[in-house]
């Protein structure tokens, strides 16, 4: 049997920034078949090896426990200090794969043949290999449990995540005689500004809408009219996606180009009776996956969402251990419902 923290720092131990995940869906693929799980891969977009994953015990699944095996760069490597566990996706969220897959084995060890995993890749960009694993790779179950850090408290709504990109073309001049040319970094700076300063929507339950201007970058030097400009947004939605990305587009100015990278509406989700839950802003694989379940999706996992994306991502090493008996205990709560239904 895995132990979970020896897993989580082995998994840590190998790179995964999105986009270059193949070596770390090699090594979890690897465990699975030494483990006796049936395993498929699915892989997303061009690059060899770059999959996802689907393991199960052998009938046919009624519940998935799924996250996700990218992260974001910069790379850290784990390191064990006290009763901390340090380093780049020991919350988010390879320390939570470990988790989910140590559960799995000790429902599979005790019989219990109904639980599959599914790993998927990209979730920190554009959830690419989850919309891919929608697409009929995971086949319809009751429910999933996906694995975000929620501090171990069951999520009951979230935000829904809406990104996109922003392009201005100007014309170059020389700034001595701006009449000659047209700033798209002057342009841009408007539309941000004009978003920045809508009163978006809030709700009581899932608080404001919120709006983070990400990257911009443009122009060719200080004394010229940059000839073109760009940035990348995500918001953080409280209501639809669709009129919400209609009234950012009625903001901009006529030329400039909106293409959206990924967008999803506010989520609820299922909680078991009895248990805390909680609200949460940032979004997941849940909107894209949720499709896929009859009974629909779940979320929790170990480690604060505040510790994930920071250069001090660290987890205690008694959540990484509780995680593994909260998803057996889920399993197994979900499964008997399941069985008294019919």
């Amino acid at each position: 049997m895995h132990d979970v923290i020896e897993l989580t720092q082995a998994l840590c131990a190998i790179p995964s920034i999105t986009g270059d995940e193949a070596a770390v869906v090699n090594e979890v693929a690897r465990r699975l078949h030494a483990m006796g799980a049936q395993v498929a891969r699915q892989q997303v977009g061009d690059t060899p090896g770059r999959d996802n994953l689907f393991a199960t015990a052998g009938a046919a699944p009624e519940l998935v426990l799924t996250t996700h095996l990218d992260t974001v760069p910069p790379f850290l490597p784990p390191r064990l200090e006290g009763d901390r566990l340090h380093g780049r996706g020991v919350v988010d969220a390879k320390g939570i794969a470990a988790a989910m897959l140590c559960a799995f084995e000790r429902l599979r060890a005790a019989g219990e043949t109904r639980v599959a995993l599914l790993f998927v890749v990209g979730e920190e960009t554009d959830s690419d290999g989850a919309k891919a694993a929608a697409q009929g790779f995971l086949p319809k179950v009751r429910w999933f449990i996906d694995g975000e850090p929620t501090d171990g408290v069951l999520v009951s709504a979230m935000k829904g995540v809406m990104a996109f990109e922003l392009a201005a073309e100007g014309k170059a001049a020389h700034s001595a005689y701006p009449e000659a040319g047209h700033s798209a970094v002057h342009q841009l700076v408007g539309d941000l500004s004009r978003l920045l300063e809508e009163p978006w929507p809030s709700t009581e339950e899932a608080g404001q809408t919120t709006l983070n201007v990400g990257l911009v970058e443009g122009g060719v030097a200080p004394n010229v009219l940059a000839p073109h400009a760009k940035a990348v947004c995500v918001m953080r939605t409280t209501s639809d996606a669709d009129p919400l990305l209609a009234r950012v587009r009625s903001l901009l100015t006529p030329s400039t180009r909106l293409s959206v990278r990924t967008k999803s509406s506010p989520q609820r989700l299922v909680t078991p009776p009895g248990l805390p839950t909680k609200v949460v802003a940032f979004g997941s694989d849940v909107p894209h996956l949720s499709p896929r379940a009859t009974e629909g999706p779940l979320l929790v996992g170990p480690g604060s969402i505040l510790d994930a994306h920071t250069d001090h991502e660290s987890i205690a090493l008694a959540e990484l251990r509780a995680a593994v008996d909260l998803y057996e205990t889920l399993a197994r709560r979900l499964l008997a419902q399941a069985k008294e239904q019919r």
